[in-house]
């Protein structure tokens, strides 16, 4: 019994050092499966994003489409209606070059113009601003009748964006020059009108990153109160651009901070906001 002894320890001994050793490599599996199961769902998540993301601009191009689409529609019927000067082989270049030139940017101008108030015209005009040049292209710019009926094509229009969803907007932010002669020598006061789907207690509009200015309520579109809400900002400085008709004057970029009634605060920049060279 003596002489086995010597041999029991390093015996013990070995038997200690495998249970550590499969108690260290037991752990180890575990914080791998944790780690695996963490970048499955980081994983999950990442691919969850990404299809809201392509989601989102799938919806945004059909939106789009249907947009240009009867905008192109319409057109199509005021060159039926109209002279008919330039014959159809004018008429389907011109459809054509101003199917390529209502891009994002520039149906979303003239949705803001169109829901401006009396936008409607107003709509027509830009559109014939739009389309003029197109028709120099294909013959002359001055066979263009006036597309009241592509203007109606923005009646189901309507503004989006990533801050129009966060703050739940209806209408705007309208812009428009507050003074009785339009012209930046002389006008620096800008109004602005904006309408949430639901109640706010409180709204402050930051213009260009600089004016803050607070918003009082009912404003004038639809009149609601604590829903529409307005303000003017005074001493603006808008960039300089030419003057067309009763067209879109600048593009500014516009803050709203807002303060809803179930508590709820919220903000979201518009960097590219119409500015319309009239108020009312």
């Amino acid at each position: 019994m003596s002489a086995s002894r010597p041999l029991l320890v390093p015996a013990l001994l070995l038997l200690l050092a495998t249970v550590a050793l499969a108690r260290c490599g037991g752990g180890s599996s575990q914080g791998d499966a944790a780690r695996q199961g963490a970048a499955r769902r980081d994983g999950q998540e990442s691919r969850v994003a990404a299809f809201e993301r392509v989601s989102a601009q799938e919806r945004r191009a059909a939106y789009l489409d249907r947009v240009r689409d009867a905008i192109v529609h319409g057109a199509a019927v005021d060159f039926a209606i109209g002279t008919g000067i330039g014959g159809p082989p004018f008429e389907a270049c011109v459809r054509g070059l101003l199917r390529k030139a209502l891009d994002g940017p520039t149906i979303a101008d003239l949705t803001a113009i169109y829901h401006r108030p009396y936008g409607a015209a107003f709509a027509a005009q830009a559109l014939n601003e739009v389309t003029a040049p197109l028709a120099g292209r294909c013959g002359h710019r001055y066979w263009v009748p006036e597309l009241v009926e592509a203007a109606r094509g923005l009646r189901s229009a309507a503004p989006i964006g990533a801050a129009i969803e966060k703050l739940g907007v209806t209408y705007g932010p309208y812009l428009g020059m507050r003074c009785r002669q339009v012209g930046y020598g002389r006008c620096d006061r800008v109004g602005i009108d904006v309408v949430f789907g639901r109640a706010a207690t409180g709204v402050v509009a930051v213009f260009g990153g600089a004016q803050r200015i607070r918003l009082r309520t009912p404003g004038r579109h639809s009149a609601i109160k604590y829903r529409d809400w307005v303000g003017t900002f005074t001493r603006v400085d808008l960039p300089p651009r030419r003057h067309h008709q009763d067209q879109a004057l600048a593009h500014v970029p516009i803050e709203l901070r807002v303060r809803f009634a179930d508590g709820r605060r919220a903000q979201a920049l518009f960097p590219r906001v119409l500015v319309s060279s009239g108020w009312g």
